[in-house]
């Protein structure tokens, strides 16, 4: 028996298009893990869940601190 029997074309190019759609490696959820293993240590796991997910947004989604510009955030605290 022969592939194209088994798969008609649309279904072998759908199925390309989800293994080309795959990440190739895990990084993305190996770094946010290592950051809330960072977050959370072994002093802070009686914080919240909504208090763990806003740290968790500020680590992963802020800029690096020499990408940071403190200027307007200073300016608006002081008015």
């Amino acid at each position: 028996m022969s592939w194209g029997v088994l798969f008609s074309a649309e279904e072998e190019l759908s199925n390309i298009d989800l293994v080309l759609s795959l990440p190739p490696t895990s990084v993305s959820c190996e770094t946010s893990f290592s950051h809330m293993k960072l977050v959370k240590t072994s002093c802070r796991l009686s914080m919240t869940q909504a208090t763990l997910h806003n740290l968790m947004t500020v680590k992963l989604c802020s800029p690096t601190i020499k990408d940071l510009n403190p200027e307007p955030a200073v300016e608006k605290w002081l008015v």
